[in-house]
């Protein structure tokens, strides 16, 4: 049996390569990679963590993979240079077989998983899922001239599950994590919002935002794990501001 969950990481990971090949070389076939995202992936990923609806943990390493494959797909429909939707399929493939693989070793191979291997990747994971995600909104929202609050509330719904799943794959109380999600949520649809006022490009403001919920996760489990110290906060407010300099300085201003 076990070779069964040893063969589905690489199915998974085959999957994720086929819907973007298809989308990007065999669009004629886009039915076929509608397929693989909202039937194979998800059950392949159930499967592997032993169809155990009940419990919340399935539900929260569910969750995970499922966002950043439609996060990226999002993105996706607004990239226009072949090389960069390439290299976005590569990247997407490569964080969902490295997550089904943590996934497997936590389930299946206890004895080869390595600690905090779900923590780092799934932290990751949401960050490139928020980026992914925002450039989504952000192009969508300039494209089909939305008002602001609705992306602005699908961004908060995002990170109000975003981050709880960090939090608690953290081992942070649910209760707990409830509180920083909820305030999470408001606090980054605001940066949402504000971002989205700013006249520059929605890769730059995406990866802004990005940046902020790195910091605002990082902080909260730190606050709720009490390993909040002023060496904690200098270090993630600095890293901070350095990326969004970085971000703003080179980005082109309309």
């Amino acid at each position: 049996m076990i070779i069964i969950h040893r063969i589905t990481t690489f199915v998974l990971a085959l999957c994720s390569a086929c819907i973007f090949g298809i989308l990007l070389y065999a669009l004629d076939y886009a039915v076929v990679a509608l397929v693989l995202a909202c039937v194979a992936i998800p059950v392949l990923f159930a499967r592997l963590l032993k169809w155990e609806f009940k419990r919340f943990v399935f539900w929260v390493f569910l969750v995970l993979p499922i966002f950043l494959l439609f996060s990226a797909l999002l993105f996706f429909l607004f990239l226009e240079n072949d090389v960069l939707k390439l290299l976005l399929g590569i990247l997407v493939t490569v964080c969902i077989w490295l997550y089904a693989e943590s996934v497997f070793a936590f389930y299946h191979l206890p004895s080869s998983y390595q600690a905090y291997t779900l923590e780092f990747l799934s932290l990751i994971i949401s960050i490139l899922s928020a980026f992914f995600f925002t450039s989504g909104m952000y192009a969508m929202s300039l494209f089909m001239q939305l008002p602001v609050w609705v992306p602005a509330i699908s961004v908060a719904l995002f990170t109000f599950i975003v981050s709880i799943v960090v939090l608690w794959v953290s081992k942070v109380a649910l209760q707990v994590a409830l509180k920083f999600a909820v305030v999470g949520a408001v606090c980054m649809a605001q940066v949402y919002i504000v971002f989205s006022l700013l006249p520059t490009s929605f890769l730059s403001n995406a990866a802004g935002f990005a940046v902020i919920l790195y910091s605002f996760l990082g902080l909260s489990r730190a606050d709720a794990l009490d390993k909040l110290s002023k060496t904690v906060v200098i270090r993630y407010l600095s890293i901070g501001a350095v990326l969004l300099l970085a971000i703003f300085a080179t980005a082109r201003w309309i």
